[in-house]
């Protein structure tokens, strides 16, 4: 039997959470085999250097997006090596993770069918689009008692899920249940509770304090805190939480252990009068039918909400100073997009965005935003033992990029792709903005 062929990566390396000013990594089968300062190689390694001028990283992590196969593709071919797919009928999930099987496209951590409430928003989606209980077709599943919470969340472990998705509008008792069984089951949970211009104030039953007090893994989009501010007694619409309360929100994440994932790409489309210019991602100039069926939903969508935008803006300057505050308290952040959801919200060249918003909005440093993409979101999805991706240390998933620059001073240098490495086969080079 032939040994697969050895890969070695040279140069500056970002390893997902610090930097070596010189390293080499070694691959081979789809895995890191070791990665050190110097490494004997054996005869017949492939070499590929990135130079004084390139950065070498793991492939990113977006946690959260909801992907099709038409464009699973896009996410490894922008340097997206994995994604935590936050709400997909199970029958799609498969289809995602035969891509994944066969190198076609990321690595999928998935949430299958999310759980929500009979009045769910998901019954205007369109027939289908909510069912009962085991309806594998079913993008969510209406549950009304703690006993059907129990039987769905069964029926999610069942279908091999990663973690269980609860959404807005649960009944109470209903979504603990499901944590509680979720925890019985060893699978984490993410959490959309809701923001002020989607139906946070008016719709949602549990907010972020009461979630964070169940032991849920990740809140999604900085949701469920203006719920909380309001049942605090404050009025989110002329008021903003003080420095006191941003503390508190900020701490409840911190004590649970748990990961903001802010998604601000998803709020900044939506409060933003002026459209992104998305020529300057990965993708970004695409054309084809895929493409054109993207734009056309968020131009409908920038059109009908364009009245929310100032709502919206609360959001995101909510979800922002949530995000600095977390991490000063020692806190996680992770790094996700919600694409295609919201506008201008491109698959894979969305988290290059993603972590230029964190940068400039959220204020990280370049090095924090870094790792919400890689090693911070590699230890949320390591299941049993060390992160297998998001890393690159032995034992890992053979997932690496070149970049051109310092991602480490330049976060914008992520987007500037030499090359992709997936499962320890270059995938692809020259993919630049």
């Amino acid at each position: 039997m032939t040994a697969s062929p050895l890969l070695a990566l040279t140069g500056r390396l970002f390893d997902g959470e610090k930097l070596w000013p010189h390293a080499m990594v070694l691959l081979r089968g789809g895995r890191v085999l070791e990665v050190a300062e110097h490494l004997p190689l054996p005869e017949g390694t492939e070499v590929l250097d990135a130079g004084p001028e390139a950065t070498i990283l793991p492939g990113l992590v977006d946690l959260h997006v909801h992907a099709r196969p038409h464009y699973a593709r896009w996410f490894p071919e922008a340097g997206v090596t994995t994604v935590r797919d936050a709400g997909n009928s199970l029958d799609m999930l498969a289809e995602l993770r035969a891509l994944a099987f066969t190198g076609k496209g990321p690595h999928v951590f998935g949430a299958g069918t999310i759980l929500d409430g009979s009045d769910s928003i998901f019954r205007h989606f369109g027939e289908g689009v909510l069912g009962e209980v085991g309806d594998r077709a079913a993008g969510a599943w209406a549950i009304h008692h703690p006993e059907e919470a129990r039987a769905a969340v069964d029926a999610l472990a069942a279908a091999g899920v990663e973690t269980v998705k609860l959404y807005e509008q649960l009944p109470p008792a209903a979504y603990a249940a499901a944590v509680r069984r979720a925890q019985e089951h060893g699978l984490p949970v993410m959490t959309d509770l809701g923001t002020r211009w989607t139906r946070g104030l008016n719709g949602a039953q549990v907010d972020a304090l009461e979630a964070l007090g169940l032991g849920v893994r990740t809140v999604e989009h900085a949701t469920g805190f203006a719920l909380a501010f309001q049942r605090l007694g404050f009025d989110p619409t002329t008021q903003f939480p003080d420095e006191g309360l941003l503390d508190r929100f900020a701490r409840a994440v911190v004590e649970a252990e748990a990961v903001l994932v802010p998604t601000l790409s998803v709020h900044e489309g939506l409060r933003q009068a002026r459209r992104a210019d998305l020529g300057r991602l990965p993708h970004g100039r695409r054309t084809g039918e895929t493409a054109d069926s993207l734009r056309a939903m968020w131009d409908g969508l920038h059109a009908a909400t364009a009245p929310l935008q100032p709502t919206a803006a609360w959001d995101a300057r909510l979800a922002a100073a949530l995000t600095r505050r977390v991490l000063d308290l020692g806190g996680q952040v992770g790094a996700g997009t919600d694409t295609p959801a919201g506008v201008d919200n491109l698959p894979g060249g969305g988290l290059h965005a993603e972590l230029e918003h964190l940068v400039t909005q959220a204020h990280l440093t370049p090095t924090e935003a870094l790792r919400a993409a890689t090693g911070t979101a590699g230890r949320l999805l390591a299941q049993g033992g060390q992160p297998s991706v998001g890393v690159l240390r032995p034992g890992a998933h053979a997932d690496a990029l070149i970049v051109e620059g310092d991602p480490a001073r330049d976060i914008m240098a992520t987007r500037r792709l030499r090359t992709v490495v997936r499962a320890g086969r270059v995938w692809t080079v020259g993919v630049s903005a």
